[in-house]
């Protein structure tokens, strides 16, 4: 096994960097943390490494000081335990001070006790450690009771719409060219389509869908049921597909208990939260909560279902063309996501589809709709201004994807954006 952790450490060393292009998430390389970088499959935490890397070598850290090791290589056996690690590692660079190395440790989750092995490394060995992972719940466990107060975390989601845009080469701050204008739009309507995943942002549409659903089948299989140690893929599968298909929609829980036991399944409610929490561990899924002040009424209350990509939608078929308004709300959800977690939504007799931070100084209400016309346009202020009483001090914001108004019919409290032009204006938070 060592010969093996020596071939891949000195593979690494004596090739260049694979080509990647820049994210926009900043992650500290010198704060004396251990670093951990989490996000979903195929979100490109392993090219923001490299990039971590290749900044590492900008300022003069040398290739050898870096030891990368991805735990997914099928190579590895650790039966003798985590130690050959680095003796590897020594014995190819003694005379390497270890505290100068910087460690980074690709989808850490795959190996058992992990966290523990970590903890060893930055007490013993170095404050310079990396780490991903795409299993949000079990890392935010595994770090809360081993590495409290030594870790700091970072997500990395699929692209936002400015990453997007970057990827092909469009100038982002660009809106008023003609020309510049058009290939934002047209990209515009491919991101809401198809989502964010750096793989799929240069290929032909006819592959996305297929794609998407190997996407799906590594989430659901490797990411929950192996990790789980899931038995029943029928129940899960079942769950997770109902979950998706209620995107930007309530969910409630007695109803679809009510229709498993009508079918004939026997699971508990207790069974079925269990298994909702594991999905929205794996980032395919998440629910947003009727905002309340009391956390138990919000704890209480159905939740709205969300995806952390739209892609994931159309790659198993969930969307049609008239769905386009369900994809440009969820599209505002990731949009908001990568901002903050502080999302809720308010429906009492009418709804305000968002409610951003609403225990802040500067709590946002934004509804979207695809478009705003004479039909819907009192339901939607109707939702905002109603929320306006009960979140004081608060910004209304309207996203749309098209106006069939003339704008001066707007309240002047309400800003109106087209979503394409709100997303460019997104970036993420740290």
């Amino acid at each position: 096994m060592k010969q093996i952790l020596k071939t891949i450490i000195k593979d690494f060393h004596s090739r260049p960097l694979p080509s990647f292009k820049p994210r926009h998430l900043v992650v500290p390389l010198d704060l004396g943390k251990i670093i951990t970088i989490i996000g979903p499959r195929r979100a490109g935490k392993t090219w923001y490494l490299f990039q971590l890397i290749g900044s590492l070598e900008k300022v003069g850290v040398k290739r050898e000081q870096i030891f990368y090791l991805n735990f997914e290589d099928e190579r590895l056996d650790f039966d003798a335990g985590y130690d050959q690690l680095l003796d590897a590692y020594l014995e190819l660079y003694p005379d390497q001070k270890l505290d100068d190395v910087y460690i980074f440790f690709d989808e850490i989750q795959e190996i058992p006790e992990w966290e523990k092995y970590v903890r060893r490394l930055y007490d013993t060995v170095s404050k310079k450690i990396f780490l991903t992972g795409s299993n949000a719940k079990m890392l935010s466990k595994e770090i809360g009771t081993s590495l409290r107060g030594r870790s700091l975390s970072f997500e990395i989601m699929p692209l936002s719409f400015p990453e997007f845009l970057s990827f092909r080469s469009i100038d982002s701050k660009d809106i008023y060219s003609t020309k510049n204008r058009a290939k934002i739009q047209s990209s515009f309507d491919e991101y809401l389509t198809w989502g964010g995943y750096p793989e799929l942002v240069d290929m032909e549409s006819r592959f996305k869908a297929n794609i998407l659903q190997e996407y799906f089948n590594v989430m659901l299989y490797r990411d929950l049921m192996d990790r789980y140690e899931i038995r029943d893929a029928s129940i899960v599968k079942y769950l997770i597909k109902r979950l998706i298909g209620s995107f930007t929609k309530e969910f409630s829980v007695n109803k679809l208990f009510n229709d498993l036991k009508s079918r004939g399944i026997k699971i508990g409610k207790n069974s079925i939260y269990r298994l909702m929490d594991q999905i929205f561990s794996i980032y395919m899924v998440t629910c947003v909560e009727k905002y309340d002040p009391a956390v138990v009424k919000r704890e209480m209350s159905n939740k709205k279902i969300y995806l952390y990509d739209n892609g994931i939608a159309s790659g198993i078929r969930y969307t049609f063309s008239e769905d386009r308004g369900k994809l440009l709300e969820n599209l505002v959800f990731t949009g908001i996501r990568n901002s903050t977690e502080a999302i809720f939504f308010l429906k009492n007799g009418y709804e305000c589809d968002f409610v951003v931070s609403p225990e802040t100084e500067n709590p946002i209400l934004i509804q979207v709709t695809e478009t705003l016309n004479k039909d819907n346009f009192s339901r939607e202020i109707n939702g905002l201004e109603k929320a306006r009483k009960r979140i004081k001090n608060s910004k209304s914001l309207l996203i749309t994807g098209d106006m069939a108004i003339p704008i001066n019919m707007l309240p002047e409290w309400v800003e109106v954006m087209t979503a394409y032009e709100w997303l460019l204006k997104q970036k993420y938070s740290l």
